[in-house]
């Protein structure tokens, strides 16, 4: 009798942490974007000049992305944005950004605003390197400053961890995705897979660059 207890509840177990690996892969999705879609013939309303990309991803992404431009730059300032919105949103921080004469730059992900494809860790990395590559077709690398807020911490510790740049600057980043589903249920066993890593912890122990982070200990999501 004992036997078959022990065998009905491990086999009840590994349903459990089957059924809970499924529900993980399936949530991170709804849990972590929350996109504002646009149609390809949105037309943006911005107080100051700029002008529309779209560069070619891998596995057919097609990745649209803001440039506004001042005259006498210092630089600029390669921004990824949070988990919400899209650029329609996010475009105006060039307002605040362009005070501190640096041009701006900043990428919807994919299926956020106009850009397009199939969403994958590696693949929206792959993205913040190819628009990492398109900057420096302008500027030079000790020119470009990353800036990832929220979600966006996570391309731009990978991509300072990769490549040459001024500087890194995170607003309210995370450490992983990991910590973060954990932290609102601790109570769950540290045994679930992940479609979503984002381990800020261990891209930040490459960057070579100097860092600054800005949080808060008022924010009740990470």
């Amino acid at each position: 009798m004992s036997i078959t207890i022990i065998y009905y509840g491990l086999l009840a177990a590994a349903g459990l942490l089957l059924l809970g690996n499924l529900f993980t892969r399936v949530w991170q999705d709804a849990f972590i974007f929350r996109p504002e879609q646009l149609p390809p013939s949105y037309s943006f309303s911005f107080l100051h000049p700029f002008s529309e990309h779209y560069l070619t991803g891998k596995k057919g992404g097609r990745i649209h992305l803001l440039w506004f431009r001042r005259p006498a730059s210092k630089g600029l300032i390669l921004f990824f944005h949070g988990n919400t919105g899209s650029l329609k949103r996010w475009g105006h921080l060039y307002h605040f950004f362009g005070r501190f004469d640096h041009d701006f730059m900043a990428i919807d992900y994919r299926g956020y605003g106009k850009s397009t494809g199939r969403r994958t860790e590696a693949l929206m990395q792959s993205d913040a390197r190819l628009v990492y590559d398109f900057a420096c077709r302008h500027y030079a690398p000790e020119q470009i400053v990353l800036f990832g807020r929220s979600l966006g911490s996570a391309f731009a510790c990978r991509l300072a961890a990769e490549v040459p740049a001024r500087q890194l600057i995170l607003e309210t980043p995370f450490s992983s995705m990991r910590d973060v589903f954990y932290a609102y249920f601790p109570f769950l066993p540290r045994l679930f897979l992940f479609k979503y890593y984002f381990d800020n912890r261990q891209s930040l122990s490459a960057v070579q660059l100097p860092v600054t982070i800005f949080h808060g200990d008022r924010d009740l999501v990470v």
